[in-house]
């Protein structure tokens, strides 16, 4: 017997409806702290790239890592590289996962892949790539087409 076929058209309208364009997950925690490390980790949780709570945090040694490259005016670090320096802060990863962190951090805006390694954008100041990068390119568009619905919703009643 054959399976009936189903509409593929149909499908593919439900697999690709109301995909977002650009996300970004923001939270709000009490003032920073003297400790760099959890000022660190609460920097990735605010933007997204890190759940409250969860215990696996190697994103915030690799992004750390990076920030210490630029500091150190290394043009850029490749993956294993990143991997031999977690090695060495006892941080036990899989490279995959390694790559995984990388392109979070890519996709929020804080880091970018250059001459075939990783640095922090333009190796730019965190707060500098926060104002220039991510406020208004990311945040203020979102709220923008946020705003946009909102007008819609008020007109269509």
């Amino acid at each position: 017997m054959e399976k009936p076929k189903k509409d593929s058209k149909k499908i593919r309208e439900r697999l690709y409806k109301d995909r977002p364009l650009a996300e970004i997950s923001l939270k709000e925690f009490e003032k920073p702290t003297s400790d760099y490390i959890t000022n660190l980790r609460r920097l990735c949780i605010s933007l997204g790239v890190v759940s409250p709570g969860e215990s696996r945090i190697a994103i915030v040694y690799i992004l750390d890592i990076l920030i210490k490259a630029r500091e150190k005016k290394q043009k850029s670090l490749d993956s294993y590289a990143v991997v031999k320096e977690l090695y060495r802060r006892n941080v036990k990863i899989v490279y995959a996962n390694v790559l995984r962190d990388i392109r979070k951090l890519i996709s929020v805006g804080l880091v970018e892949k250059r001459d075939n390694g990783y640095r922090i954008k333009e190796n730019l100041p965190i707060n500098e790539i926060l104002k220039t990068f991510i406020k208004p390119y990311i945040v203020d568009k979102i709220f923008n087409r946020i705003i946009e619905y909102a007008d819609a919703i008020d007109r269509n009643k």
